[in-house]
């Protein structure tokens, strides 16, 4: 893609990531502050929904990513935001308590669930309510693909635990907790080299998750 289209689907995300709404050409002009015309804003979103990138809901006319447009946000597009040292700061204040509060307070800053694992059979789960207060939970279908999630946790776990050696968002197919939904994971450097886990639906702020797990990982050195 060229770097325009790039910033357009940078925007359609991260817009969509802050409102949960569909993205139109006029939102763009106006939110992004794009020096394009509505009209030509709309010809590249339609060159972006070709490609696959993002698509039209049926209740809206406006766009939001599919899949593969996450993807290539994630992969080309990600501007991570590092913590203050002041957030820094409180984070290894919590972290004195152990893992279970770090746990906890991630679940407050990021308003989704958050998972520690001590071994794949061993772990600490938290964080459901919030995670249901998303938007995409109105979704029956998705309250049930999140019950199924946390009926299969030590599976996923056990798929993923020996895997992971730096902090990485899974998405869709490649997601053992569910294709529906994505988890931003780390493995902790504390002795026993937990596994730390973020999981939410696909609509969750990425430049904020790994900034978060960025500075997990740097406070609970060995």
């Amino acid at each position: 893609m060229d770097s325009r289209q790039d910033l357009l689907l940078k925007a359609i995300v991260e817009l969509h990531i802050n409102t949960a709404n569909a993205v139109g050409s006029k939102t763009l002009v106006e939110e992004a502050d794009f020096d394009l015309s509505a009209a030509t804003v709309r010809n590249e979103m339609a060159d972006l929904e070709n490609a696959g990138l993002i698509y039209q809901p049926h209740t809206s006319s406006g766009r939001v990513p599919t899949m593969m447009g996450y993807q290539y946000y994630l992969d080309n597009l990600l501007s991570i935001q590092k913590l203050s040292e002041t957030e820094e700061q409180k984070l290894r204040t919590i972290y004195q308590n152990g893992v279970r509060d770090l746990a906890k307070y991630l679940v407050e800053k990021t308003q989704l669930a958050s998972i520690i694992a001590f071994a794949p059979s061993d772990f600490y789960f938290t964080g459901l309510f919030n995670l249901f207060s998303q938007p995409e939970f109105e979704d029956y279908k998705m309250v049930l693909s999140m019950s199924q999630v946390v009926d299969s946790l030590e599976k996923a776990l056990n798929g993923v635990y020996h895997q992971i050696s730096e902090p990485k968002v899974l998405l869709g197919p490649n997601n053992p907790f569910s294709e529906h939904c994505s988890v931003a994971i780390t493995p902790l450097q504390t002795k026993d080299k937990e596994l730390l886990a973020i999981l939410g639906p696909v609509r969750m702020d990425y430049n904020k998750i790994l900034g978060l797990l960025s500075s997990v990982v740097k406070i609970t050195k060995a």
